[in-house]
């Protein structure tokens, strides 16, 4: 307890001095959750719990490393409290808050994740949920298989996909979206992590016109063994055997 002290005979007890971290801390988070872009209140609920073990009380910022493990664990915990499985993929609520809603400031490392600032980028437009019919009508277009690799329910579980991700301006319009199954929606998603490479081409976003190029593994030692020769990467010679190839035309 704080001592009191006499001044000019009269007795006065100090007044507490506000903690001006947790007090910074606490707007920050509160301002945090008020801004959710996203539709979903239990997103919102798994938002919040990570931004708050990114900076725990007590910490200031940057905060500390919390691995994937740590990560998971709170989501999981969320999870467990209200009864629903595990998810197979905890981090995309973490990509998600990276990406959706403009916490670009949460980095990673390896496999550990800190905030390292207070500062926000541009949020994206909310994550919208295909209507059902819509769903349905997708899936029979594309005979209920996975658009990337082919495989049919009920084999494989189909979720719907951004062709253009959201992140890249990918609209929410019907023919921006095709089935994936979970394997390869979670292959996509990783893949797409900080690519810069042209949407309109990409193997992924339309598989129908742009299947991945398979070169024999003949032509793959020679490209190899001429990119040493001339030291240069591989991909950049086979780029100018094709384009002397198609100048040649």
């Amino acid at each position: 307890m704080p001592k009191s002290r006499a001044s000019k005979g009269l007795l006065v007890t100090p007044r507490a001095v506000p903690n001006e971290s947790e007090d910074r801390r606490d707007k920050w988070l509160a301002d945090a959750e008020a801004g959710f872009v996203t539709l979903h209140p239990v997103n919102k609920t798994y938002y919040s719990a990570i931004l708050k073990a990114l900076w725990p009380s007590g910490h200031g910022i940057p905060g500390p490393f919390l691995t994937e493990n740590e990560v998971r664990s709170v989501v999981d915990a969320l999870r467990a409290a209200s009864g629903k499985p595990l998810y197979r993929d905890p981090f995309r609520r973490m990509r998600e808050l990276q990406g959706d809603e403009g916490f670009t400031s949460i980095r990673k490392e390896g496999t550990r994740y800190q905030l390292q600032s207070l500062e926000l980028g541009p949020k994206r437009e909310p994550r919208r949920k295909l209507p059902r019919a819509q769903w349905k009508q997708l899936k029979e277009q594309h005979d209920y298989r996975c658009a990337a690799c082919g495989r049919q329910e009920p084999d494989v579980k189909l979720s719907p996909d951004h062709k253009v991700p959201r992140s890249r301006n990918g609209s929410n319009e019907l023919g921006n979206w095709q089935p994936l199954c979970d394997q390869c929606n979670i292959r996509k998603a990783i893949s797409c992590q900080g690519c810069q490479l042209l949407c309109a081409v990409c193997s992924w976003a339309f598989p129908e016109d742009y299947k991945p190029l398979v070169i024999s593994d003949e032509y793959k030692e020679r490209v190899k063994r001429e990119a040493d020769r001339l030291k240069v990467a591989q991909s950049d010679l086979a780029n100018t055997i094709l384009r002397d190839y198609f100048r040649a035309k």
